[in-house]
């Protein structure tokens, strides 16, 4: 029978957590020191200068020192930090591969943000940088890298540049982040160390002390044709967030079973989420789709958010609504809070930023006009990209499976030099990290309904995608990479022409 409750799909939206651990050379993960390993190239190799098809001369960046700790308020991830050095100054973030300790890969990498990890290795962008000439220092974390029983006791790097151009790797062993007792001095960045589970650092001078429960700051119930959908936001000081229970009430106020199977009995009063690893930076968001019907059952949803520590918060409820609308030029909110009325997006869909209904027609045109600009060749020319922030196009109709739409993506002007009798496109490419669909736009199109071509997941690729189009004059064709979830990510691009 048809589930009324919290269907099949939950959909979690929040920075990428993952399921490895460090159990092994050390209780707390980590090695024993951050030096170089053995295995690490210690000279980092002779620069590579070559010349791209605009016949200008590129190089690849030099990765100069590297180091890599347990790191945040949880232990659950893996701060890199580098210094290099790059005359193009275009490193856009690291390749990463988690190891053991007898040098194998581990699985330990999300890239799809579904707090489950798939890969060993992958592309991870930089969280700050600074240049002083041609020099960069920055930083990076891959989350949840210690979240559950997994061996990472080394990570190789290299520097990633914006034509896809990476450096000689460094391996370096792992250091742990020692954990501080109750009423012990602490590093309020949970940098240098960490508070032992269940406690927070905090005050001034900052100390561990008792932590603090998990308080929701907005939960909606928002009616939407496929079943309601739940967004709930808040905070938890300590990244422990355990569980966040749903009960159902009546107008009335008072406790009430739903029918959630469909065979006309009410059967369930609450339903406990499992919301662990949920909560990063001391923050978390959970969207969540529910089935059909579960609105028309009940007058107020209630959440209640505990840690797995036992510190409960606050119950709150919410009543099915429909979403509140923005018009242009007001606030909006990138996660589905409100929306912007019709032709409007919000922009530039980044939480990070303000963000402002704006016309959708116009960002088009600007991002378009501003796309990198990839020139294909016979040998495969590759770009490097990421997917993120307002949704301007969205994959034609039919191209994927329940035709996904507001997804996030990401553009390249592909050029051809002269008349192709074949070109190919793909993603399926070691630094693409999400289930991509890519689709060919003529120059600059006001929407993505006169494509060339659209496919979703190439034969064989797991979630990459090639499409291959005949007989195409010289000139300039967007490409569109789109995300087939509602995460998207960095992603690889090859365009090879014959």
């Amino acid at each position: 029978m048809r589930s009324l409750i919290f269907s099949a799909a939950f959909v979690f939206v929040f920075s990428s957590v993952t399921a490895c651990s460090m159990a092994g050379a050390n209780p707390d993960g980590g090695g024993q020191g951050g030096g170089q390993s053995p295995s690490g190239n210690e000279g980092g190799g002779a620069e590579m200068v070559t010349r791209d098809d605009a016949g200008v001369l590129s190089s690849a960046p030099e990765l100069v020192t590297v180091q890599a700790q347990v790191s945040s308020r949880s232990g659950r991830d893996l701060r890199i930090t580098v210094k290099g050095k790059d005359r193009d100054l275009d490193v856009t973030g690291l390749w990463v591969r988690l190891l053991d300790s007898q040098g194998m890969a581990v699985i330990g990498i999300d890239t799809n943000g579904d707090a489950s990890p798939d890969v060993g290795e992958g592309p991870v962008p930089l969280a700050s940088s600074k240049w002083v000439g041609e020099t960069l220092s920055a930083d990076a974390t891959v989350r949840g890298v210690f979240a559950a029983g997994q061996t990472v006791t080394q990570v190789s790097v290299a520097l990633v540049d914006g034509k896809g151009k990476r450096s000689a790797e460094k391996t370096v062993s792992v250091s742990p982040q020692p954990q501080r007792a109750l009423g012990d001095p602490c590093d309020a960045l949970y940098v240098a160390d960490r508070c032992a589970p269940g406690l927070g650092c905090r005050g001034m001078p900052a100390v561990c002390q008792e932590g603090l429960a998990p308080e929701v700051a907005r939960f909606a119930f928002y009616r939407a044709a496929g079943g309601p959908v739940i967004l709930i936001e808040g905070t938890e000081p300590e990244d422990d967030l355990g569980t966040i229970l749903f009960e159902f009430e009546n107008a009335s106020g008072q406790p009430i079973s739903v029918d959630s199977d469909g065979d006309g009995i009410p059967d369930l009063s609450s339903f406990p989420f499992d919301a662990k690893a949920a909560s990063v930076d001391g923050a978390f968001f959970i969207q969540m789709q529910a089935g059909q019907g579960l609105d028309t059952q009940l007058a107020k949803l209630v959440a209640t958010p505990s840690d797995i520590a036992g510190h409960v918060g606050t119950a709150k409820k919410a009543a099915p609504a429909v979403p509140p609308v923005r018009t242009q030029g007001q606030s909006c909110d990138p996660r589905g809070f409100d929306v912007c009325g019709a032709n409007l997006v919000c922009s530039p869909g980044l939480v990070s930023r303000a963000n402002t209904c704006v016309g959708a027609a116009n960002l088009r045109t600007a991002r378009c006009q501003a796309s990198p600009v990839l020139v294909a060749t016979a040998a495969g020319a590759v770009i490097s990209g990421r997917a993120e922030g307002a949704s301007l196009w969205d994959t034609p109709a039919g191209c994927s499976t329940n035709d996904p739409k507001g997804r996030p993506e990401g553009v390249v002007m592909v050029r051809l030099a002269q008349r192709a009798n074949r070109l190919t496109l793909s993603t399926a490419m070691p630094g693409t990290t999400f289930d991509t669909t890519l689709y060919v736009l003529p120059g600059c199109p006001s929407a993505s309904v006169d494509a060339y071509a659209c496919v979703d997941d190439a034969a064989g690729q797991q979630g990459a995608s090639e499409v291959v189009l005949t007989d195409l004059p010289a000139g300039d064709y967007l490409v569109v990479v789109d995300s087939f979830d509602t995460a998207g990510g960095s992603f690889e691009l090859k365009a090879t022409v014959e």
